[in-house]
């Protein structure tokens, strides 16, 4: 059981979310597998908020990393998650600048094809997935890769038909680090219903 932390649930009073610190995993293992993330062992301290065109949820994903020194031999490690379903998005891309492999699949193991962003710039950062490279340079566009760009830390963005995951592995799990991907999430959301405008 985990027991309510006091930032988290101020955190979801201010901003409009339902706080669970023990929640139903059932929504978020819908969204399994990731392209990029590693599976989780477990979801804690969930918070959700649903609107007309969708919902967002946001979740600390927990792992364990080896730890001989404990005598567990393992400690966890959390990151928070952002699922948002939204139904204008149609794309279907993969993103991912983390390089530690801590929540991260290693880059072979990503189920989709390497593709490139169209911008030398953005492959020297981020590692490319898709389909189909049309199906990339579609939805994939240039203010959107212009906003992770500028974040300048390593992320995990997965979009689908009907919404996309959002993960900043490197920031921890406390709150600077959720008002951060919240905050993302919508800039990113933002720009993920915009497809790129046809060639004249």
């Amino acid at each position: 059981m985990s027991a309510p932390v006091p930032f988290i649930a101020h955190f979801a009073a201010t901003k409009g979310f339902r706080y669970e610190p023990d929640a139903d995993e059932r929504w978020l293992r819908v969204w399994e597998p990731f392209a990029t993330l590693r599976v989780p062992l477990h979801y804690e301290h969930v918070l959700s908020a649903t609107g007309e065109i969708g919902s967002i949820t946001l979740a600390m994903m927990v792992h364990e990393l080896p730890a001989p020194q404990l005598p567990s031999g393992v400690r966890p490690v959390a990151a928070w998650l952002a699922i948002v379903q939204d139904t204008r998005i149609a794309g279907k891309f993969a993103i991912t600048s983390d390089r530690q492999l801590v929540f991260g699949e290693p880059l072979d193991l990503v189920p989709m094809p390497r593709q490139s962003g169209g911008d030398a710039w953005f492959d020297g950062v981020f590692a490319t997935f898709g389909e189909t490279q049309a199906a990339v340079t579609e939805a994939l566009t240039p203010s959107l890769k212009k906003l992770v760009m500028g974040w300048q830390t390593p992320l995990h963005a997965e979009v689908r038909p009907g919404g996309f995951i959002l993960c900043a592995s490197a920031l921890p799990p406390d709150h600077a680090g959720l008002s951060w991907l919240a905050d993302a999430t919508t800039q990113f959301g933002a720009k993920a219903t915009k497809i790129r405008a046809p060639k004249a």
